[in-house]
């Protein structure tokens, strides 16, 4: 959970400083900005798919390791190059480092949990990773005004100091269940496959919020700057806001169990926010955009809740499964930032929102007219 709240900080601080330095040193366009985040999303989303095997067979804190070296190598080269080709291909490795980090915590950590405590352990997860999705903004915001140097060089001496975290919890206080990798521990389980179906509802809830997500992380930081609305110190508080909320919607949903296995909640969930992006068309205040954040940060940690759960419950393939939900949430993240700087710059952030509701709203309309025929449990 420690690593899991300095990676994602770091990891943050990465993705914003991105997007300024790729717009003022690279003289980047918006959808180029928005190319720079989709290559390194996309990479991971492959990583995710050929890299399983050998992921699955190395154990957890190793696979951690080889993750935070790939990474800092990768920032250290976005930071001295000067072409902007040389950037895209450090972004390459960047993402499919993150391929040996986010599915083997999620793995680990669900291992041989169920019911409340799976709740907890995900719960535990999520509001470590979200706490440093939350904070990151606050920093990086006010050093990206002064330069994208500073925060990229801090962000390559966290990734080390993680690697350093690891190597000697490694040899100190890891138990037994550590030194195992996925491939060995499933091959030597005697359970029941005894999954809930609503893992594919729950599926696609996350993979459209995050189709969202760009929305908030990518293109608001430009439209912001574009109109001289908000500097950037004000959006990475506003960016610091809605993590902060998910934070704490994360504790709530760790606490409470009514939540599992409620298809109408999670239809619930994902119509809220399709509402919500709509609506956020006609924000045009510092208030309007403190609501669209706060309540987006709740919906959102829904959702993501949701998705780890359900996929999670009742199942013997733990890494399959979070590399299903990270698949998903990375494809969502893809396509909104290849497609949103797009949208962006031909039609605006307005219609842009509009795009996205509409993209939101299809999973739940369709979960009305599909059967209620059994679907099967086994295998992911």
């Amino acid at each position: 959970n420690i690593t899991s709240f300095m990676a994602q900080f770091t990891i943050a601080m990465v993705n914003l400083a991105l997007v300024y330095r790729m717009r003022n040193y690279f003289n980047a366009s918006a959808q180029l900005v928005g190319a720079a985040a989709s290559t390194y999303n996309f990479t991971y989303f492959v990583a995710c798919l050929f890299l399983s095997p050998l992921t699955r067979r190395l154990k957890p804190p190793q696979s951690v390791n080889i993750s935070m070296v790939v990474m800092t190598l990768a920032v250290g080269v976005v930071l001295f190059t000067t072409h902007i080709s040389v950037a895209f291909i450090a972004l390459v490795f960047y993402g499919a480092a993150m391929a040996f980090l986010w599915p083997q915590i999620e793995s680990w950590l669900a291992r041989g949990k169920e019911g409340q405590a799976l709740n907890r352990a995900t719960s535990n997860f999520n509001v470590s990773w979200s706490l440093g999705l939350a904070l990151s903004p606050l920093l990086t915001g006010a050093l990206v005004e002064v330069g994208t140097t500073i925060p990229l060089i801090l962000s390559m001496a966290l990734f080390l100091v993680i690697f350093l975290l690891i190597t000697v919890a490694q040899r100190t206080i890891f138990d037994d269940d550590s030194s195992v990798s996925e491939h060995t521990r499933v091959q030597n389980s005697q359970g029941v496959d005894q999954s809930t179906p609503l893992r594919f509802l729950s599926w696609a809830g996350v993979f459209t919020t995050y189709c969202a997500l760009p929305i908030t992380l990518t293109i608001f930081p430009l439209y912001a700057q574009d109109l001289n609305i908000f500097s950037e110190s004000v959006v990475g508080t506003l960016l610091a806001v809605r993590g902060l909320v998910t934070v704490a919607m994360f504790i709530v949903l760790g606490r409470t169990k009514r939540w599992h296995f409620k298809k109408w909640l999670i239809i619930l969930v994902q119509v809220a926010i399709a509402l919500l992006l709509f609506g956020a068309r006609f924000a045009s205040t510092y208030l309007h955009f403190l609501l669209f954040f706060f309540l987006y940060g709740l919906f959102f940690a829904c959702t993501y809740s949701m998705s780890i759960f359900h996929g999670a419950s009742g199942t013997l393939q733990l890494s399959k499964r979070m590399m299903i939900h990270e698949v998903l949430l990375t494809l969502g993240s893809v396509i909104g930032a290849t497609f949103g700087g797009g949208i962006y710059e031909k039609y605006g952030f307005s219609n842009l929102l509009l795009i996205a509701s509409i993209v939101v709203i299809i999973p739940p309309v369709l979960s009305l007219f599909i059967g209620k025929k059994p679907i099967a449990q086994k295998g992911a």
